[in-house]
């Protein structure tokens, strides 16, 4: 059903739009509110004209999802999230994490489509190239990524996990990276982006939905494709609503 809703949107649409389709995006990890409105924008950014963006709260969880069982802990509530979504009749669910916490679940308890932001963009990666390589935020996170790699079975086009060695968002900080530490942050990324050329991947995914600020610069610093992971997971969803196609599980 159409709807109009008004609204002063951050990214400087019309004063109003007509919403046909609702997305709800859910992050892994309750978010500060400076957090909150920075992936509003981030989002309605790169949604399409006709589609309701909304980042949905958890209920509860662990301030960060650093270890296997921090994300086991936030599965629960993104999963609970997820079915409140659907019976408020979103079309679609984005999770807004590249380990994909709750996927299987949610396939299994959810008629809506979803889309997870890793293999969202490993599907793209490989759409644009034969391998790829991921940049994540350190160890911890390559090895979770890496699980939910060889999960998928998409292991074999996978040409190396570089890591940053740091985090981009910091929920003690209450505040976006300032300028020097957003260079420093691009300098390491930049770094890890041609260790994964030298691997030889032909596309790079950011291991982090929260690493948007700098996405086009590195790409075209190093002239390969670079994937956002939660913008691939947005565009999968809205692509999987307007075909009307759900989980194979639901059909």
């Amino acid at each position: 059903m159409q709807y109009i809703r008004f609204f002063i949107d951050p990214v400087q649409l019309p004063e109003y739009h007509i919403f046909m389709y609702k997305i709800a995006v859910i992050p892994p990890i309750p978010l500060t509110e400076s957090e909150h409105k920075r992936r509003i924008k981030q989002y309605r950014k790169y949604s399409n004209p006709g589609f309701e963006i909304e980042i949905r709260m958890l209920k509860g969880g662990p301030p960060l999802t650093d270890t296997e069982e921090d994300l086991l802990t936030a599965s629960k509530f993104i999963i609970e999230e997820a079915v409140l979504s659907e019976k408020e009749g979103f079309d679609a669910i984005v999770i807004d994490c590249t380990t994909d916490p709750g996927m299987t679940e949610m396939e299994e308890l959810l008629k809506i489509p979803i889309a997870g932001s890793l293999k969202s963009s490993i599907m793209l990666a490989l759409t644009l190239g034969k391998t790829y390589s991921i940049i994540a935020l350190d160890d911890a996170w390559a090895n979770m990524i890496g699980q939910r790699i060889n999960k998928y079975r998409l292991g074999k086009y996978l040409s190396s996990i570089e890591t940053v060695g740091t985090h981009i968002y910091n929920p003690d900080r209450k505040r976006d990276m300032n300028e020097n530490e957003f260079q420093s942050f691009f300098k390491q990324l930049l770094k890890a982006g041609r260790e994964a050329l030298e691997s030889g991947a032909k596309t790079i995914i950011l291991g982090s939905t929260t690493v948007i600020r700098g996405w086009k610069e590195l790409e075209d610093t190093l002239k390969i494709p670079v994937i956002a992971p939660g913008i691939a997971a947005l565009k999968d969803a809205e692509i999987m609503i307007l075909s009307k196609s759900g989980h194979s599980g639901k059909k």
